[in-house]
């Protein structure tokens, strides 16, 4: 088998099996006598290797073939343990935080992938999902921690790159790679642990490019953790500590994104006059923006929270104008009879929308991870008609005319998942990254940077 063959065609379960093996005796006796020699002169690095099998969970029902099927994995990771010298170590029950190495072989062989042929005609083949590599951090936490083991949870998040891309699932090479699992971690000596873990993992690309479907899979993960230089001893929580002052500020955020829009519209007509609708790589980008004005407020060591309002624009509202004047002028059902909505124009200000807004964070220093929502009050659509909002959660209280003229983005209400990074010596401003989510699928990703206009403490 060539290496070009073997990208293609994917580990197979015995050969990610020996690969384990080998990095597990080929990384041995360099541990050993790191240990003999006193290499690492650092108690709180380790090194772990972790197997996966797993079973896929797709969003569409249409996909459901797929729930039967398995994946297998490998995870290499590489650690460090905190042990207490700075306060918020001992607040998180001293965790540990580092990097990880995932290597995934998919079994579906028979994935839709749509493109044209020279006639320009829509053209359906099936073949292989691809395997998935995968590197980014982890936070590794203790919901109980006990003398002989302890119940851990992580968090893990960076970047997969795929064999194979184009097809309904995975539209590009490079995706977001997320994971959370919790499990066991039992101490069996002094340099190893066995660890066990059940994990949610997702890939997809954030709407950059379509398809996005993206690829979720359930898994049993279990693996050796090997400490070099044994444990490093952890400070006690009692150790004197500075007292902690709630704090309150006023912020203001800007957070940028760019979609590839899902509206299909007929894009070209062909040699013999038969109008051709886009496929979904072919569909344009849009940019859209949300700008915060918000009270943060610190009301514990870990934990804190945000209530703002969001001014949002999207230009994808366009598309949304330009798709209407089409379906009138095809006779869709909205823009006939008695009670036809109005055909309107696009402007800026029709892209607008208002929307307050809840974040929760828990804070790991200086990093926080997030987890909020916003419901709309307003949108742009109704400037110059006698349209008004419909009120209620599901996307089916909607109108005919907020169904017609408002993004898929836009519809009621919408989730926020990820993370900051405080900055400075007062941490008065932060940059982060959001996945923005309706009806548990997202709708993109936005790049925030924030600062806090005024401050207090109680």
């Amino acid at each position: 088998m060539t290496l070009n063959q073997n990208i293609q065609g994917g580990f197979t379960l015995r050969q990610l099996c020996a690969t384990l093996a080998l990095l597990i005796l080929s990384f041995h006796p360099f541990f050993a006598s790191a240990q003999r020699q006193s290499l690492f002169h650092d108690n709180r690095t380790f090194y772990e290797a972790n197997f996966r099998y797993g079973k896929y969970f797709p969003f569409e029902e249409r996909h459901a073939y797929m729930k039967v099927l398995p994946q297998y994995g490998i995870d290499l990771r590489m650690g460090r343990q905190t042990d207490g010298r700075n306060t918020w170590e001992t607040d998180f029950n001293h965790l540990s935080y580092g990097a990880f190495l995932r290597i995934e072989k998919n079994n579906v062989d028979s994935i839709l992938f749509v493109d044209r042929d020279k006639n320009g005609y829509e053209r359906e083949t099936w073949r292989a999902l691809g395997d998935c590599y995968s590197l980014g951090g982890f936070i590794n936490g203790h919901l109980y921690q006990g003398k002989y083991w302890s119940f851990d949870y992580d968090l893990m998040g960076g970047l997969s790159f795929w064999t194979r891309h184009g097809d309904e699932f995975i539209g590009s090479v490079a995706n977001v790679h997320l994971a959370l699992d919790a499990g066991p971690t039992f101490m069996i000596e002094d340099n190893f642990d066995v660890t066990l873990r059940y994990q949610f993992s997702h890939s997809s690309n954030a709407a950059i490019r379509l398809p996005n479907c993206g690829i979720n899979v359930f898994s049993w993960v279990m693996g050796v953790r090997y400490h070099p230089n044994g444990r490093p001893e952890l400070v006690s929580k009692e150790k004197p500590r500075p007292k902690f002052q709630k704090s309150t500020a006023i912020f203001a955020t800007e957070s940028v994104g760019i979609l590839q829009t899902n509206e299909w519209m007929r894009s070209y007509q062909t040699s013999d006059g038969t109008m051709v609708s886009d496929l979904p790589a072919e569909r344009p980008y849009y940019f859209a923006d949300v700008i915060q004005i918000g009270l943060h407020r610190q009301f514990h060591p870990k934990f804190s929270y945000d209530i703002a309002l969001d001014f949002g624009w999207t230009g994808e509202t366009k598309r949304m104008y330009e798709k209407a004047h089409q379906m009138s002028a095809d006779g869709h059902e909205y823009f006939t009879g008695d009670d036809a909505i109005p055909l309107m124009e696009y402007s800026f200000a029709r892209g607008l929308h208002l929307a307050p807004s809840v974040m929760f964070e828990i804070n790991y220093n200086r990093f926080a991870f997030c987890l909020g929502g916003a419901y709309y009050l307003w949108h742009g659509i109704y400037y110059g008609t006698d349209q008004k909002k419909t009120w209620g959660l599901p996307e089916s209280s909607e109108s005919n005319f907020e169904d017609t003229y408002l993004p898929p983005c836009y519809r009621t209400f919408y989730g926020r998942l990820g993370f900051k990074y405080y900055l400075g010596e007062n941490r008065n401003m932060f940059v982060g990254s959001f996945m923005k989510v309706h009806s548990a699928v997202i709708d993109y990703a936005e790049f925030t940077f924030g600062m806090n206009l005024f401050s207090w403490k109680k």
